[in-house]
């Protein structure tokens, strides 16, 4: 640690503040930016089919796919890096990458080029700067017998606020200036904001600086025979001795489930909502505003997360999604705008109870040196989830004319990927129960 670093670490300790929150303060920056870069995609979107190039909805679609099946390709290397290397240098390099994939983007010419600059290039940036390097870098300063789901729900809640504060900057920039100058304003927010500030302020763990993980204090002796004994250690895991349970691999088709539902909605809902009928600053609006509700709802689930338990929480978020998907797939052009706001409130509920709870309860059922790795695994489902989701939606309107059988489907994965947690839950309990009374693992 060099000396600015060792002065900002001192000047919070000087003030009693845990200097983890000053590393949920750069998530939440960088998840805001991040997400204004991925969210955005539906305004560039509409842009690119109906006006610039006039490609069609699934070949233009395919290139957010790319991005999030690079993420899942990526997810688990990216996750070893992080076990190697550290945040600190993870999340540099990332944003590297994601600025300079924005900028070649912004002068793109022709089809392939978007799926080279912005699929494959700017994609690995996102990858090395998704949800789950934020949850693990996170977990690692709050333990889960701390405020883990509130840090956590806290700095997710980033997604929500990039969404409501940019893309309606955003969608005025690329009507009034094109949609080169939107990308060019992703970059130099990126560049100008996100950069310094994980220099500044962002450690790799708190052992790094001296500190112990919130939740977690120190034994400075060992105890008399008048004091309680330590607790124990809780067990910790190799991401092959993960991959050898049934909880693992349902929450990793639980966070596929659930990510196919989210980007299938956010990449195509204002292009459906302009079909049938919405103008598209409404379209933007009520966009905007599910942003904004997420941001809420992700410290709400977060917290709630930490009292009533993570499936618990899940459960009660993918209720909220369920109903928005049954209003989004009655809308009309008659709608009024009173129910365009219960599907904003409904959907931004639902959202936020997604990828803060999955990666949660992933960090809880196994903790250890390979979290990187192991959470890893679950952003490489939520990348295949959100490219699949992505693609079939505009795939199915290409071939149907009409986004209702593709909204249909993700009504369901929504029940199954709630059904998959609660599963995944009473395995790993039942597992910790034969671990206890000495019978072994599955």
């Amino acid at each position: 640690m060099n000396p600015l670093h060792h002065k900002i670490v001192g000047w919070f300790a000087r003030r009693h503040i845990f200097y983890g929150w000053s590393v949920v303060l750069v998530c939440f920056v960088v998840i805001s930016l991040l997400f204004s870069v991925r969210l955005s995609f539906g305004l560039f979107f509409e842009t690119f089919v109906r006006g610039t190039f006039r490609w069609g909805r699934g070949e233009t679609a395919g290139v957010f796919s790319l991005t999030m099946l690079i993420a899942a390709v990526a997810g688990v290397p990216i996750g070893w890096l992080l076990d190697r290397f550290g945040a600190r240098r993870v999340f540099l390099g990332g944003q590297l990458v994601l600025v300079s994939g924005l900028l070649l983007t912004s002068r793109m010419t022709s089809l392939w080029q978007f799926y080279v600059f912005y699929g494959l290039w700017a994609g690995l940036g996102i990858a090395a700067l998704a949800l789950p390097v934020q949850a693990t870098t996170i977990s690692r300063w709050f333990a889960q017998a701390g405020r883990r789901g509130l840090a956590i729900g806290l700095a997710f809640s980033g997604t929500g606020i990039g969404v409501v504060t940019l893309v309606p900057v955003l969608e005025r920039v690329i009507a009034l200036y094109g949609w080169r100058a939107g990308y060019l304003l992703l970059a130099a927010l990126l560049g100008g904001i996100a950069l310094p500030l994980t220099w500044l302020f962002l450690q790799d763990s708190p052992y790094a600086v001296g500190l112990m993980p919130d939740g977690i204090t120190s034994q400075p002796h060992p105890p008399t025979a008048s004091e309680a004994p330590p607790p124990a250690v809780a067990r910790t895991w190799r991401w092959r001795e993960a991959a050898a349970t049934s909880a693992f691999w349902l929450v990793l088709l639980a966070s596929a489930l659930s990510l196919f539902t989210l980007r299938m909605v956010t990449v195509h809902q204002v292009a459906y909502f302009v079909d049938r009928g919405i103008s598209r600053r409404v379209a933007a609006t009520v966009f905007g505003s599910t942003g904004l509700i997420t941001a809420f709802s992700f410290v709400l689930f977060g917290r709630l997360s930490d009292r009533v338990g993570r499936p618990r929480a899940f459960h009660v978020g993918a209720a909220f999604q369920a109903a928005a998907l049954v209003l989004l797939l009655n809308l009309r052009a008659t709608t009024s705008f009173p129910l365009l706001v219960l599907y904003a409130l409904l959907w931004g509920i639902g959202e936020g109870s997604r990828t803060g709870l999955l990666t949660a309860i992933a960090s809880d059922l196994f903790p250890g040196p390979a979290l990187g790795a192991i959470v890893g695994s679950i952003g490489a489902m939520f990348g295949i989830g959100a490219a699949l989701g992505s693609w079939l939606g505009g795939a199915v309107y290409d071939w149907s004319g009409s986004y209702v059988p593709a909204f249909s489907a993700a009504l369901v994965a929504t029940l199954l990927a709630s059904a998959c947690v609660e599963a995944g839950a009473r395995m790993a309990q039942a597992q910790s129960r034969r671990v206890d009374t000495g019978k072994g693992v599955e």
